[in-house]
């Protein structure tokens, strides 16, 4: 009995010694580059899949992926536990997450990969591939009969060749439930900063919610959490200051989210309604947080394509009821938070972050 409860304390310590850390890095990488000006990616997803490739291989430890991923002195039943909780708490909150990872004939994986993958909630499928666009075609079809359109632009001509040994493919898609419910729609304006141009400001509409929600301030950014309905999963929106554009905020996430969040007795948010999707090719970002071995796995460093990661995220920010467009006004007795120009949003729990995006335009 000790020893158990000993375990599972263990468990714990490791989930929040190490939250956030593989999902920061590979956002800050991301950030390094260009991103289109509405951005969204799921690093959940990602870790789901570099998991399952990190239990698939029988006695032999990959420690570049233990490193990036946090998982030194983790047990695979421990790692199933932790990538489990979380994608059963996702489906409460009815995320669609599909996850799949092709693995060619040449590729040394563990007979029981497929069993490991069924555990986690992803699908393993062998796949011989060409140079031709016929493997790129069916994987683009097979996450198009999940989330609507989502391959279209997935996969360039020279992403798949004959010595690719693995390809991973994630899709997530959400329509946001809130534990507040909206209270009315009202229009308002919405600033798009422009570099060296005059801001253009439009009008758009926006949910207006009034609710107790966490919060903080600082010099760099102002934070509000939006709870979700059925667990403790969130959405921190992330408003910059004025002289910070969203894709700093993004680089600095690690200091970002360790500022500890204040209650607020009552707080009336104006959030745009917003969607927005992306296709994200992570190899470089990976490549980046020393995962290189699966890019290189018996196939010379010139041609590095022995592993090719893509994702399809959509995120549908809307209300989840009927409501009317009213003039809200602006007589308020406690803290507003007016989402008026860009920011940057990320889905979490305590353990993961399911999305992390921004909106520079509405």
């Amino acid at each position: 009995m000790f020893k158990r409860v000993l375990i599972c304390f263990l468990i714990f310590l490791l989930k929040h010694i190490n939250a956030y850390n593989f999902e920061i890095n590979l956002t800050k990488q991301l950030s390094k580059g260009r991103m289109a000006r509405n951005f969204v990616y799921s690093p959940f997803a990602i870790r789901q899949a570099l998991g399952l490739l990190y239990l698939s291989k029988d006695n032999v430890t990959d420690q570049q992926l233990e490193s990036a991923l946090q998982l030194t002195g983790l047990r695979q039943e421990e790692i199933l536990s932790l990538l489990g909780e979380a994608r059963e708490k996702a489906a409460r909150e009815r995320l669609t997450i599909t996850n799949r990872i092709y693995l060619s004939p040449d590729y040394n994986a563990s007979p029981n990969i497929t069993q490991l993958g069924g555990n986690l909630g992803m699908e393993v499928k062998n796949m011989t591939f060409s140079s031709d666009q016929s493997a790129s075609n069916e994987i683009k079809k097979w996450l198009n009969k999940w989330i609507g359109k989502a391959g279209k632009s997935l996969f360039d001509k020279n992403d798949i060749s004959q010595t690719t040994q693995v390809v991973a493919v994630q899709g997530m898609s959400y329509s946001c439930v809130w534990k507040n419910r909206e209270k009315a729609l009202t229009n308002r304006t919405f600033t798009l900063l422009r570099q060296n141009r005059k801001p253009f400001v439009y009008t758009v509409e926006m949910m207006y919610t009034e609710a107790p929600m966490e919060f903080f301030n600082n010099d760099q950014v102002r934070g509000v959490v939006v709870p979700f309905n059925n667990s403790d999963m969130e959405m921190l929106v992330l408003l910059p200051r004025p002289k910070y554009s969203t894709q700093q905020i993004m680089f600095s996430l690690d200091t970002i989210l360790k500022i500890k969040l204040r209650m607020s007795k009552k707080t009336h948010l104006f959030l745009p309604k917003f969607k927005v999707s992306e296709s994200v090719d992570l190899n470089m970002a990976l490549k980046a947080l020393g995962i290189e071995n699966l890019f290189t796995n018996g196939v010379r460093r010139s041609q590095a394509n022995a592993a090719n990661f893509k994702q399809y995220n959509s995120l549908d920010a809307d209300q989840n009821r009927v409501l009317i467009t009213i003039d809200v006004g602006d007589d308020f007795d406690d803290r507003v938070v007016y989402v008026n120009r860009g920011f940057v949003f990320v889905i979490r729990d305590k353990s993961n972050i399911y999305m992390i995006g921004r909106m520079d335009a509405v």
